[in-house]
């Protein structure tokens, strides 16, 4: 019985404690204040920084009618983890664009 009652209480507590990155992020943002918020509150600065810029590029498929180019919805599978990470990326390669634009604009003097 004691094991019992003790792996109960492990597993209970890991439930509680969670980890932030595998909140699922619903595809409607007016879902987010009940869901995402409060994981967002567990993530370091840099985390919820790469977040935050995650969501803005996804939130004019979200928002009709915004001014700006058009951006693919949040997928229905997306958590926090996985929206970081594409962050991360997706802002890597744009780093990596920058040398080459530059070498472009000095070849062609514009």
């Amino acid at each position: 019985m004691k094991p019992f009652l003790i792996l109960f209480l492990a597993l209970l507590l890991a439930a509680c404690s969670g980890d932030p990155h595998d909140t699922k992020v619903p595809t409607d943002i007016k879902e987010w204040s009940n869901s995402v918020k409060p994981s967002l509150m567990k993530l370091t600065p840099d985390e919820k920084a790469l977040f935050s810029r995650y969501a803005i590029r996804h939130m004019n498929a979200a928002l009709p009618g915004t001014i700006g180019s058009k951006s693919d919805p949040i997928p229905e599978d997306m958590t926090i983890g996985k929206a970081i990470a594409e962050e991360r990326a997706d802002e890597a390669r744009d780093q990596a664009k920058l040398p080459d634009a530059k070498a472009e604009t000095n070849k062609t003097g514009k």
